[in-house]
């Protein structure tokens, strides 16, 4: 009998599996419905080589035949690793940790003040070590540097010639995006150390596998918490189409993330009741799991830069594939916090990264990415994704039917408010202003537009409108699904359910202005 079970292996778990197995007087085991990640998932360079993989639960939302109709089958693809390391060990290694307010909203909602910036910054700096010595004195307050984790820049001519750009166009630059000022234009941190991806997989796992109160139980998929009462007390488990049960006699977490932990919390009996008995679910517990879905959303757009035909090299894959600059603006003067964010891709010529990315990791349709490459062949290109970083609409996660095997079912609720897609235009109607500017006609370029069918026949604003309708994606940054102070209480116990917590992106009551995976990695330690 075990103290302690954990499910999955998303950002959460990892820590989790480190820290409780840490003192020897635990028995924990892991459950993991992948296995090892591959060598691809080590190097930045091989970012979009795991995707859409063995690797990848490969989750879509359903058709709402509104948004996505520019991706291929009109529906958005979401990535989720499935292996040791999770989506840590799959994502764009990005290390952004929002804004301090949205952590100061976070604690006001919860009435706990323990969730605030101030107090987590302690565990963001805990998790870390700054690989990148211009940015830190080792009294630094902001940063830490005897974490497991590194985290560093990667900077060239390329992404200092765009930071003076967005400079000399009217835009802060600052040095730091993770500190307590994120307004303004920055060269973004990675979660990068000598070339290797610091997936949690490698930076918490690895050195402590050997440890004889830590088991791993990896391609086996947990399908139901065993409840007793009000109190979980084991699970029930698949391997190779062989039943696996298990008791724990202390605590089951779930780290499975905003996917799967609603999904296997309503396969037990976790869950609003009517969709439960709609299901044929015996009810156990009634509460609000899989609602209050969050995520980013993103408009992309292209520049043809003015430079061409560079000289190929062979590419590193140590080295990420695109210079990278980050800008969180107020459109609003006067705002001390961004309404949205800009990740900005400067593509070398030779690369073929904005073919991959628009194909790859955002699934558009191929006339859509060929139109886009066509136009930029042999030039150099800035690919920016407009990220609208507080949403109004919320979506679902609900299940398809009571077979473990059936995806959950994903309502993304992307512009179901009618206001979020007259904010997300004003957001790249902003952007687009910067090709306006004396400086970017200088020496950047001219901006693309695809071939775009549902759109070619308007003008103007309505076009822009239709545009940011088409052009969406997600930003991968799932979360609010078992939100805290509905589902969980505010030390991560299921309320209403003994033994039994959650930790993973699922809780977040308010989505970061950023990427989870600091977030997350915060919650956890």
């Amino acid at each position: 009998m075990l103290r302690f079970y954990h499910s999955g292996m998303w950002y959460g778990g990892r820590f989790l599996a480190n820290r409780l197995s840490a003192s020897g007087k635990h028995q924990v085991l892991v459950i993991e419905a992948g296995g090892d990640p591959p060598i691809e998932s080590l190097y930045a360079g091989t970012f979009l080589y795991l995707k859409n993989s063995q690797y990848d639960w490969n989750f879509t939302t359903v058709n709402d035949g509104f948004t996505a109709q520019a991706h291929r089958n009109n529906i958005l693809t979401l990535t989720s690793g499935k292996m040791l390391g999770g989506s840590s060990s799959l994502g764009h290694l990005l290390y952004l940790r929002g804004d301090p307010t949205d952590y100061n909203r976070w604690a006001d909602i919860v009435k706990d003040q323990s969730w605030n910036y101030e107090s987590l910054l302690k565990y963001f700096k805990r998790s870390e070590i700054l690989d990148y010595k211009d940015m830190y004195t080792r009294n630094d307050y902001f940063h830490g540097t005897d974490g497991p984790m590194g985290v560093t820049r990667f900077v060239n001519q390329a992404s200092l010639k765009f930071l003076h750009i967005f400079n000399q166009a009217g835009h802060q630059v600052i040095k730091d995006g993770n500190r307590n000022m994120t307004l303004g234009y920055f060269e973004p941190m990675f979660m990068s150390k000598d070339g290797i991806r610091q997936s949690i997989s490698y930076t918490y796992l690895t050195p402590i596998r050997s440890r004889s109160n830590l088991h791993f139980l990896k391609e086996t998929e947990v399908i139901n918490i065993k409840l007793d009462k009000d109190k979980a007390v084991g699970v029930t488990a698949i391997k190779n189409n062989e039943i696996i049960r298990v008791k724990a006699n202390r605590e089951i977490i779930i780290s499975a993330g905003a996917i799967k932990t609603p999904q296997l919390l309503m396969l037990s009996g976790i869950g609003l009741s009517d969709h439960l008995s709609d299901r044929g679910i015996e009810v156990k517990k009634h509460l609000p799991v899989g609602e209050f879905y969050q995520d980013h959303l993103e408009v992309t757009l292209v520049h043809k830069l003015k430079l061409q035909n560079q000289k190929s090299r062979s590419t590193d894959p140590h080295e990420f594939p695109a210079s990278v600059i980050i800008g969180n603006v107020a459109i609003h003067k006067g705002r001390t916090t961004p309404d949205y964010q800009s990740k900005n891709f400067i593509i070398p010529s030779y690369s073929d990264t904005l073919l991959s990315i628009c194909s790859v990791e955002n699934t558009f349709r191929n006339d859509i990415c060929q139109s886009l490459y066509n136009k930029t062949k042999g030039y150099e290109t800035m690919l920016s994704k407009i990220m609208f970083l507080h949403p109004k609409a919320k979506g679902r996660v609900v299940l398809h039917s009571a077979d473990h095997t059936d995806n959950p079912l994903i309502i993304s609720g992307f512009y179901s408010q009618a206001e979020d897609l007259d904010t997300m235009l004003s957001y790249v109607i902003d952007f687009i202003q910067l090709a306006k500017t004396a400086i970017f006609k200088q020496f950047a370029g001219d901006l693309v537009l695809p071939t775009l069918p549902e759109c070619d026949d308007y003008s103007g604003i309505t076009y822009w409108k239709c545009y940011s309708l088409h052009m969406m994606s997600s930003a991968y940054d799932y979360s609010g699904t078992c939100s805290m102070g509905s589902v969980v209480d505010e030390r991560l116990k299921v309320i209403g359910v003994g033994g039994l917590r959650v930790v993973d992106a699922s809780v977040i009551p308010v989505i970061p202005s950023g990427s989870i995976q600091a977030a997350v990695m915060a919650i956890a330690e």
